[in-house]
């Protein structure tokens, strides 16, 4: 008997842990997922010639050069933004680069730059990913 609530302890310890990991994953995953949706619809070949925009996160060159800085080092070129797990990488750089990283402070500084989150500009993009992360998942 002493052995099987040990035993169930320790089991709902561990899926607890578990559990956590999985949630903070997910929520990290659900932003992705937005943002792309928002930016492309998913579309890896999405280009805008305007802005000189690539791929499902409609990453331009001013990006590829800031996550480059942020890295210490020139790890990704131009290229890399039509590669869906690159541009991810990239993402992931800025998110884990931006102190007190809330959903929104990541999504308006990659619209809108290193400052994005202080502009009024980005509002807008904000309620458009939240909108998408609402679809998502409960948030």
């Amino acid at each position: 008997m002493r052995l099987s609530v040990m035993y169930l302890l320790f089991f709902s310890l561990a899926t607890s842990s578990a559990d956590v990991v999985r949630v903070k994953l997910t929520k990290i995953n659900s932003l992705i997922e937005a943002i792309i949706h928002v930016e492309s619809r998913g579309d890896s070949m999405a280009y805008n010639s305007k802005e000189d925009a690539v791929g499902v996160l409609q990453i331009r060159p001013i990006m590829v050069r800031e996550v480059n800085r942020l890295l210490g080092f020139d790890k990704y070129t131009l290229k890399d933004r039509w590669s869906v797990s690159k541009s991810k990488e990239m993402f992931n750089i800025v998110r884990q680069n931006t102190k007190d990283a809330t959903d929104e402070k990541v999504a308006r500084r990659w619209n809108g730059g290193g400052n994005g989150d202080k502009k009024k500009s980005t509002l807008g993009y904000w309620e458009k990913v939240k909108r998408q992360l609402n679809k998502i998942k409960k948030y």
